[in-house]
């Protein structure tokens, strides 16, 4: 009988020292029990964050001398050659009155940028220029998220519609 009591002594003395990882093994898994429907592991393990996209900035003068091509409905359709900070291909489509509207995209290779601008007409003579701002809208390419706002200025020619274009400000992309 003294062996069954000392057996049963060291079992008990077994469980009271095991009682209290049983009771932080107990606590962790009801609290991974209340967690889990507010916490999904399979899809936050899934979702790794979006790598950061280095936002850049260029303050940029572009000038561009235009040749009338078209004038479909009242706008003036007009390109050229773009020089400056964003060299290229451009082509401007404005709407002259007593404000001169427009809207521009300068392409080169592999990359485009678009946007409009608005700006008050002065003189009334043969030559007119004018001046406002500029926002650019959008871009593709190297530019696909440009966004941006400047300066437009001009000169045009109310014979021939020569147009020559000045664009300023700054480029986010």
């Amino acid at each position: 009988m003294n062996q069954s009591i000392a057996a049963g002594q060291s079992r008990d003395s077994e469980r009271h020292r095991s009682a209290p990882r049983h009771r932080a093994l107990k606590a962790l898994l009801g609290l991974a029990a209340v967690a889990a429907p507010f916490l999904s592991l399979a899809g936050f393990a899934r979702s790794a964050p979006a790598p950061a996209r280095i936002a850049r900035t260029q303050n940029v003068a572009d000038s561009a001398r235009l040749h009338y091509v078209s004038s479909p409905g009242s706008q003036l359709f007009e390109e050229g050659a773009a020089t400056g900070g964003l060299p290229g291909k451009v082509k401007v489509w404005l709407n002259i009155g007593a404000t001169v509207t427009g809207s521009f995209t300068i392409y080169a290779s592999g990359w485009s940028i678009s946007g409009h601008g608005t700006g008050m007409l002065h003189g009334t003579g043969t030559f007119a220029s004018f001046g406002g701002t500029m926002t650019i809208s959008h871009g593709a390419g190297r530019f696909a998220h440009a966004h941006g706002h400047g300066g437009f200025y001009g000169t045009i020619n109310r014979r021939t519609y020569a147009a020559t274009v000045q664009t300023t400000g700054n480029l986010n992309y």
